[in-house]
């Protein structure tokens, strides 16, 4: 009895030895194995074998994900967008907020965006490497990380193609109408009538029949857009009279355009205070029935009237000597042209911002807005032009002429002028729109001439 029960015991201590033996020589086994060929072991994937680089691994499974390419995000500014709403909309981590408002500040405030206007946002490993906000057509905000901490902005401007177009039209109804038949572009009919603001009445002047050839550049955006650029030269037959027009920059780089002996198309003075002629509501008269006073009384001036908020130009380049109310005539701006010539304005609903009494002011520059301040039936520009202090009528003032070519520049110009001149007399005349698979043709000449910046 007392042999059998030491030999259960032997037993229950001899089998976990034998075992624990056998797992002992098991893998001391496999071990051996591993260390003579770890990569080519059946039991190794396929990819980490024959070749490959021990010291490129690293444990666990995400050594194995592929890296996150670099991305971008493009969104459009929705009405009642913030620059704030725009990041969150995008899944950015507002932190960037203050950095990127701070960094774009030297070159554009992006609390200030345009609805329609695009943001593209660039990503490199899930972070936020650059940004690029589209202030207009001719200029992009760049604001770019430099480091891990520091940003940096500038404002790239657009690259234009810039080609050489020409266009001749015959007018049926209006130059407007004419030139979106030939063109298909509004602008055109606007720097056109610029030009010739002091030689031809655009409203009263144009007849059937009268006709007008062009030589502009057209602007190409890189989005396929395009846009007018300058007009190089233009001659325009009216009611019998031909009238030239070369754009020639003269040493100083100041800008004009000239007849073909010189003489300036730009008069000192716009011909109305505004870029659309509106209607004239009350001529300059002696003694008119006032409409609010009852009595008759003199009208020294030319009523036109516009909508309020109507921007109201400086006629020619001066001084402002008044600003301010003037009793009847409401909100009310003077400027003096020169030694000779001022001209009024008033009524104004308010004034341009920045305008002061003393400062200066360009032809063309928006000085104020049409109104009804003061005694007005309503919105209108109470309009004076006086010479050497006294109010004559605005409508049939004599006003002299711009500079011509400096005589100095004559040689120059008179090149310049024969061949706008030659080129001008080449194009043909057409008074109806080209079909579509002639429109290239019939709009005039195409061609590449040069990249330029967005001004």
């Amino acid at each position: 009895m007392e042999k059998e029960r030491s030999k259960k015991i032997r037993l229950r201590v001899l089998v976990p030895f034998l075992v624990f033996t056998a797992c002992v020589f098991s893998v001391s086994s496999v071990l051996r194995t591993y260390q003579s060929d770890p990569f080519n072991s059946a039991d190794y994937p396929e990819s980490l074998r024959a070749g490959a680089d021990p010291d490129s691994l690293s444990s666990g499974e995400d050594s194995l994900a592929p890296a996150i390419e670099p991305y971008t995000l493009d969104d459009k500014v929705k009405s009642g967008d913030t620059f704030e709403t725009i990041l969150q909309r995008n899944g950015i981590d507002r932190e960037y907020l203050y950095q990127l408002l701070t960094a774009a500040k030297p070159s554009h405030n992006l609390n200030c965006v345009t609805t329609g206007h695009v943001f593209e946002f660039s990503f490199q490993d899930s972070s936020l490497t650059e940004l690029r906000y589209e202030i207009d057509a001719d200029r992009t905000l760049i604001v770019a990380r430099v480091d891990s901490a520091g940003w940096a902005s500038n404002v790239e401007e657009t690259v234009y193609q810039v080609r050489e177009r020409e266009i001749g039209g015959i007018i049926n109804s209006s130059l407007y109408e004419t030139l979106i038949g030939l063109s298909s572009n509004p602008e055109l009919a606007l720097a056109l009538s610029e030009i010739y603001a002091w030689q031809i009445d655009f409203h009263n002047d144009i007849q059937r029949g009268d006709s007008f050839k062009l030589i502009y550049e057209e602007k190409l955006h890189p989005k396929g857009t395009a846009k007018l650029g300058k007009i190089m030269a233009a001659v325009f037959n009216n009611g019998g009279k031909t009238l030239w027009a070369i754009r020639f920059t003269n040493p100083d780089s100041s800008v004009d355009y000239f007849d073909l002996d010189g003489k300036s198309m730009r008069r000192k003075f716009l011909r109305s205070p505004f870029k659309y002629m509106p209607r004239i509501s009350s001529r300059f008269n002696r003694s008119r029935f006032h409409p609010i006073l009852k009595i008759f009384r003199p009208h020294l001036g030319v009523d036109y009237a516009a909508p309020t908020g109507t921007p109201i130009l400086a006629l020619g380049d001066g001084k402002v000597i008044q600003r301010g109310r003037n009793g009847g005539f409401g909100n009310y701006i003077m400027i003096k042209h020169n030694g000779m010539y001022s001209t009024a304005y008033g009524h104004l609903s308010r004034y341009a911002r920045g305008l002061a009494s003393g400062g200066r002011v360009t032809q063309g520059q928006v000085i104020g807005y049409v109104g009804s301040t003061g005694l007005a039936t309503g919105p209108h520009l109470h309009f004076c032009f006086y010479k050497n202090g006294v109010l004559i009528n605005p409508l049939k003032v004599d006003i002299p002429a711009g500079e011509p070519v400096n005589p100095a520049n004559m040689a120059q110009f008179a090149a310049l002028r024969d061949s706008m001149a030659s080129q001008l007399n080449a194009i043909g005349l057409s008074d109806s729109r080209p079909p579509v698979a002639a429109a290239g043709a019939a709009s005039g000449k195409g061609s590449t001439l040069s990249a330029s910046r967005g001004q």
